[in-house]
């Protein structure tokens, strides 16, 4: 499923230009030239200009869609044993880990920040060094800017879940992910930006 929301539509630009010929003579005693001006000309020039196809919030369907593209299901090489759902990152390696997250460019540069330099870091987005869970639930808060997901991770019976907290912002024509903190935290000084988020990052306490 795709995290964009394309807002682009075709505007068309009218320019009329009329072209009128008329007599002229340096002689003061001209006469008026009876002749016919000539056909006046319409020029179409097609404009190109990004508007908004709605002024509609996201809903919420779009947003749990997000959550979904960040923690997604298992595939052969990402997981093991009975874990169905994994990180956006996982398996990723290289100078763009995040590449396959629908993550703002100033998140992605915080998480990669967080990380540099860390021995077996845990990942950002959750979930400790091997981040698998055996069941996920997204419960979306719209709002006009975009909204929140409440993601509930599930690691198996008799363990706590990972609740996380998702701050969807619209950026251009796509819904990204701007920000992630702990579920009953506050995002101020205890998100994603703060030091020491690898630190917190596994919100299952």
């Amino acid at each position: 499923m795709s995290s964009s929301r394309k807002l682009v539509a075709t505007a068309a630009v009218v320019v009329m230009a009329v072209l009128v010929s008329c007599g002229s003579s340096s002689s003061p005693n001209a006469t008026i030239s009876n002749a016919p001006t000539a056909t006046p000309v319409v020029t179409v020039i097609p404009t190109l200009t990004p508007v908004p196809l709605t002024t509609a919030a996201a809903s919420a369907t779009e947003l749990t869609a997000i959550a979904a593209l960040m923690y997604p299901r298992c595939t052969a090489s990402t997981c093991a044993g009975t874990a169905m759902f994994t990180t956006c990152d996982a398996g990723a390696s290289g100078d763009n880990v995040f590449a396959q997250c629908p993550l703002t460019p100033r998140l992605v540069t915080q998480l990669e920040n967080d990380v540099a330099g860390l021995v077996s870091a845990p990942d950002p987005l959750g979930g400790g060094q091997d981040p698998e869970w055996t069941s996920e639930a997204f419960d979306a808060s719209p709002s006009s800017i975009g909204g929140v997901v409440h993601v509930v991770l599930g690691f198996g019976q008799g363990a706590p879940p990972e609740k996380i907290d998702l701050l969807v912002v619209l950026q251009g024509s796509d819904l990204l992910v701007d920000d992630i903190y702990c579920t009953g935290l506050p995002p101020d000084g205890a998100d994603a930006y703060a030091a020491g988020w690898p630190a917190r990052s596994v919100c299952s306490s």
